[in-house]
């Protein structure tokens, strides 16, 4: 167990710099611009679905796990299947509470308050960093594959996840950047996490 949490602390180190390495970049980069030439780039079709992979969000981030919830009910191992739920909902809760205060702190505007070249087509209220859907969807998402361990949950999980914050930036209502600041946010959350559920439960031992 030592060794499987040092190898897993390096790997989380290694991302976590990685991710704060591209937010450094994309802090440099035309945000605006890179914004402005997605939305002139897309069409209708591709906004309204878009539109509905950034609205699915709780229903997703939520539904997956009450579905793991809902068979577990039904095995031997009860116990531990409300414990991974909590452990997901609590990842999930506080990764965006942490958003939260860090959009209050911040107060950074949004790409379409900026920038008249871009138009705001998604419910986007408050301020820009970092993005609450993205940190929403990815927490979910890792803390489903930290439980599970599964590349046929990863995947989708990630490709939603990916989508999600995509449509964001297209949508009009984040910069990049933002959205590497919901990832960043929601792998230290649901690791963290993990560590203190590791320690108080056996719900990773599978």
């Amino acid at each position: 167990m030592i060794e499987q949490n040092t190898f897993n602390s390096r790997r989380y180190s290694a991302t976590a710099l990685g991710l704060i390495g591209m937010m450094v970049c994309a802090k440099a980069l035309p945000q605006l611009d890179f914004i402005a030439a997605l939305q002139r780039s897309g069409n209708s079709d591709v906004t309204a679905a878009l539109q509905f992979v950034s609205d699915s969000i709780t229903f997703v981030s939520f539904g997956v796990p009450l579905i793991f919830l809902a068979f577990g009910e039904r095995g031997a191992h009860r116990k531990k299947s409300r414990l991974s739920f909590l452990y997901v909902g609590l990842s999930i809760g506080l990764a965006g509470l942490v958003s939260y205060l860090i959009k209050k702190t911040t107060s950074i505007p949004r790409p379409y308050e900026i920038d008249e070249r871009i138009t705001q087509w998604s419910v986007g209220g408050g301020y820009s960093f970092p993005s609450g859907h993205t940190t929403e969807a990815f927490a979910s998402a890792i803390a489903m594959i930290f439980l599970y361990r599964n590349w046929r949950l990863a995947i989708p999980m990630l490709l939603w996840a990916l989508t999600v914050a995509f449509s964001r930036v297209y949508l009009g209502v984040h910069y990049p950047f933002d959205i590497l600041g919901g990832v960043l946010i929601a792998l230290t959350v649901t690791f963290l996490m993990r560590i203190v559920f590791q320690q108080k439960t056996e719900i990773f031992n599978r």
